[in-house]
């Protein structure tokens, strides 16, 4: 019986030695070896997407465009944001998926030549702009009230949500033209 418990005895050493051996094993090799094939995601928000990749390529990591979008504040061209997120380890030959500024939403200026201002006003709004500074100067052709012209001017294209000056006019220059009169009802007549 002595002999039979030192047996067992031997066997469960062996064993343990075994299970022990394995799992350290597995664990160093790990640790050797997987430490090699991991590099640490860079930060990517904010740069240009062409000089990302470049970067990551030397990490032996690429980078992938999967969708660009308007953004008010990222200029074109740079990354909004990145899967997966920045300073965490990952396996070398992986992709970042990232999402790329295609700037502000541009929108064409639309006419507002002899427009009254309200009207120029809900034209500019459809749009998505707004309306900005009113400049008055006299005009020979354009009725007094109404826009002469736009600043900036016509079917330009400017980012969304800009504001457009007008010019105003005050009629044909007379020499009673300089009465405050009628500069005050131009006022009250373009809110």
């Amino acid at each position: 019986m002595q002999k039979l418990k030192g047996f067992f005895i031997a066997v469960g050493i062996l064993i343990l030695v075994f299970i022990v051996a394995f799992f350290a094993t597995d664990i160093i090799m790990k640790i050797i070896v997987g430490h090699r094939n991991e590099v640490i995601v860079p930060d990517l928000h904010g740069m240009n997407y062409e000089i990302a990749r470049k970067n990551c390529k030397e990490l032996k990591l690429y980078v992938t465009q999967t969708e660009t979008v308007y953004h008010e504040e990222i200029e074109k061209g740079k990354i909004i944001s990145q899967t997966p997120n920045p300073e965490i380890m990952t396996k070398k030959y992986r992709t970042i998926n990232v999402i790329v500024s295609d700037g502000p939403e541009l929108v064409r200026i639309p006419y507002l030549d002899n427009l009254k201002v309200v009207e120029a006003k809900l034209k500019l709004e459809n749009a998505g702009l707004t309306l900005g500074e009113k400049i008055f100067r006299y005009s020979d052709e354009v009725t007094k009230g109404k826009i002469i012209y736009s600043q900036p001017m016509a079917d330009e294209l400017i980012p969304k949500k800009s504001s457009i000056d007008v010019v105003i006019s005050l009629g044909k220059y007379t020499s009673s033209s300089s009465s405050d009169n009628k500069w005050m009802d131009l006022l009250d007549d373009t809110d």
